[in-house]
């Protein structure tokens, strides 16, 4: 089963958190103004080329600006650099630790 291309709302969400507009993301990112402004319309990625560079800008993996999820655990630098609020850090860490101590398990 294919998954749900969620690129443009995750796009967009991305951009009203930071804060930046399209043009100005196409001037720091150089992804075409065009290609911009298809996807935020909905439209298919045509170089994943693009899709990287939006989420290295964006600071997360291609899955998740594709697909709005991200299947993999993230990494302890990826925790130290998102946003933090009560319980949310925490949890975070409990998603990475479990996977951490499979792969030593596997070593042993």
């Amino acid at each position: 089963m294919a998954k749900e291309l969620k690129l443009h709302k995750v796009l967009k969400t991305l951009m009203d958190q930071k804060k930046i507009s399209a043009r100005e993301l196409s001037r720091q990112t150089k992804v075409p103004p065009s290609t911009l402004s298809s996807l935020l319309a909905g439209g298919k990625p045509q170089k994943l080329n693009h899709v990287l560079v939006l989420a290295e800008y964006f600071g997360t993996s291609m899955e998740m600006l594709l697909y709005g999820s991200d299947r993999r655990p993230p990494t302890i630098e990826e925790l130290a650099t998102e946003g933090i609020f009560e319980g949310w850090l925490k949890v975070k860490i409990e998603r990475a630790i479990p996977e951490k101590r499979k792969a030593e398990d596997k070593e042993d």
